[in-house]
């Protein structure tokens, strides 16, 4: 299934278009055009290349199959379902208008090759990660193999040796005491000077033998871990190019050979080491130690290698949790100032409420003073009247005591508002102050639980600096050591390593010759797969070109469609909006992707980050 989600402002040209075809439409997508639906409307295909994309929200694309699933018979030859912006008015739709229920079954059908696309990708991926670790694996089991080998065969031939030995010890005590039987006073003298020739003799052939045993051990060894270097190398290779079966055969043909040259050179060693059976006890217990000397130098070398890679790993991983540290407390050092501000900002309106709490109440309580120095004189005033005029004032006295009792309900009416105003002038500020003392303990809490965390991180970062710095002087140690070790092997074998550095020169120049014939070969078979794409991108285009001109009555607005549809796929391409662009999962330029036709397109889907905007192209190529 083919879908094309365009998430770009983008549509069709403002035209009125009737849907009504003028042939039947059974008739018309019979020529193996597509059958065309704009918002759930049915179109004549010779309208489809006149609507503009600038006009479209979003474009769905049916393979043949799909679309007979979906609409029977008229889909034989694929379905292009359309939906236009909602703010575009310049369409009108006449023609047979689609259940809205199989348009959704468009999008059940899209949305399911979305899926499948995705756990295909993700099958793909688990079974190229199956692969590298059953590679690897067979890795492993081949280097163990052989070194059991290796130990095998060193462990028959230190039973040899020994058995060679014990003959020997055995035939030197009977030749010993057949001499003394039979030599004499005057034979003794003799047989000292044919000792002191033969004792001679042999430390010349000793020294001999010694040197040609060294430098021929040393050369296999070297050619040994020369041969295990490559092996190494050639299995990650193959690991590497698991899907070019070719290489693969190579490398395993290869490998098949230099088992074959191996078991020959083991059995040349197995000869020639039959053939030593009869040197000299001192030759071959120097040998043997010479062996393990160097054995335990290749043992030490590869623990001051794993020292290395593992200090190296805990200074990485030491430099990336510094990193998380410093930006966690970068992150609470800002919500630390964020709360910081937001305290002062709270105490600071606090303050302004206190203020106009104590200003509203000092304009209250001199209300008060004032209704009662009022009220004081005007209780004054009605003595006096009273006093002045008894009878004729009773009726005065009643209307005053009228005026008075309304007045004193209205004077207790403004204290009890008063009162009320106060009391809740006082719950308010002490909502306040509590709200600012749960933030302060809040800010209090929050800020020492940040110095805990603190403290602890630089607990734990002093812990592991010392521990870092405990295992750096180890290592140096060890490595001063080795050192030591290796520079007294170099100045007692510098012969040795001379013609060493020139076999490994000559065999670097080899596998650098390898390698360029290897870059080259790969760059030769990338250039004519390109051109083969290409090639037959054209062909294709040239194809789809030469159909669309065969189409009846379309010939020139095809041309033109076809043309509008690679700009519109270009574009998309360089729209600046757009910052990934993934090929078959993986992530190109947008250069390598504009060498793509439209035409090599299965799938094109565009998605945009919610939070930066930035999108995201994913193209899916087609089989061929």
């Amino acid at each position: 299934m083919k879908k094309i989600l365009i998430a770009i402002g983008c549509a069709f040209a403002t035209l009125t278009v009737n849907a009504a075809s003028t042939i039947p439409f059974s008739k018309e997508i019979s020529y193996g055009n597509p059958l065309i639906i704009v918002n759930g409307y049915k179109i004549r295909f010779a309208d489809y290349d006149r609507i503009k994309p600038e006009h479209i929200e979003s474009i769905i694309e049916l393979e043949p199959k799909d679309a007979i699933e979906v609409f029977g018979a008229i889909g034989k030859d694929g379905a292009v379902i359309i939906k236009l912006i909602s703010s575009f008015k310049g369409f009108s739709l006449e023609g047979a208008k689609i259940d809205a229920k199989i348009i959704e079954k468009v999008e059940y059908y899209a949305e399911q090759a979305k899926l499948k696309e995705q756990e295909r990708l993700k099958a793909e991926e688990e079974a190229k990660k199956i692969a590298e670790e059953q590679a690897r694996l067979a890795a492993e089991a081949k280097l163990k193999k052989e070194t059991l080998e290796t130990e095998r065969l060193l462990a028959v031939e230190e039973t040899k040796i020994n058995v060679a030995e014990e003959a020997k010890k055995d035939v030197e005590a009977k030749s010993r005491l057949e001499s003394e039987a039979k030599a004499k006073k005057e034979a003794e003298e003799n047989a000292r000077l044919e000792a002191e020739a033969e004792a001679k003799k042999e430390t010349e052939e000793k020294a001999r033998l010694e040197a040609e045993a060294k430098a021929k051990k040393e050369a296999e060894e070297k050619a040994r871990l020369e041969a295990e270097a490559k092996a190494k190398k050639e299995a990650e290779e193959k690991a590497r190019l698991e899907a070019e079966a070719k290489a693969k055969k190579d490398a395993e043909e290869k490998a098949r050979l230099e088992a074959e040259a191996k078991a020959k050179k083991e059995a040349e060693e197995k000869a020639r080491l039959e053939a030593e059976a009869e040197a000299k006890k001192e030759a071959e217990e120097k040998a043997r130690l010479e062996a393990e000397a160097k054995a335990k130098k290749d043992a030490e070398e590869k623990a001051r290698l794993e020292a290395e890679a593992k200090a190296k790993k805990e200074a990485e991983e030491k430099a990336r949790l510094e990193a998380e540290a410093k930006a966690k407390k970068e992150a609470e050092e800002k919500a630390r100032l964020e709360a910081e501000a937001k305290a002062k900002k709270l105490a600071e309106e606090k303050e302004r409420i206190e203020a106009e709490a104590k200003a509203k109440k000092e304009a209250e309580e001199k209300a008060r003073l004032e209704a009662e120095a009022k009220k004081e004189a005007e209780e004054k005033a009605r003595l006096e009247a009273e006093a002045k005029a008894k009878k004729e004032a009773e009726e005065k006295a009643r209307l005053e005591a009228e005026a008075k009792a309304r007045l004193e309900a209205e004077a207790k009416a403004k204290k009890d508002a008063e009162e009320k105003a106060r009391l809740e002038a006082e719950a308010k500020a002490k909502k306040l102050a509590e709200e600012k003392e749960r933030i302060e303990a809040e800010a209090k809490a929050k800020k020492e639980a940040e110095e805990k965390a603190r403290l602890e991180a630089e607990a734990k970062a002093k812990k592991d600096a010392e521990e870092k710095a405990r295992l750096e002087a180890e290592a140096k140690a060890k490595k001063e050591a080795e050192e030591k070790a290796r520079l007294e092997a170099e100045a007692k074998a510098k012969k040795e390593a001379e013609e060493k550095a020139r076999l490994e020169a000559e065999a670097k120049a080899k596998k650098l010759a390898e390698e360029k014939e290897r870059i080259e070969a790969e760059a030769k078979a990338k250039k004519d797969a390109d051109e083969k794409a290409r090639l037959e991108a054209e062909e294709k285009k040239n194809q789809a070109l030469k159909e669309i001109e065969d189409q009846q009555n379309n010939n020139q607005s095809n041309i033109d469609f076809i043309n509008k549809l690679e700009q519109d796929f270009k574009n998309s391409i360089n729209n600046p909006k757009i910052k990934r662009v993934l090929i078959q999962g993986k992530e190109v330029t947008k250069t390598e992707a504009l060498k793509l036709s439209v035409f090599d397109v299965e799938t094109s889907i565009i998605t945009f980050d919610k939070v930066n905007g930035d999108g995201t192209l994913e193209i899916k190529l087609t089989k061929k």
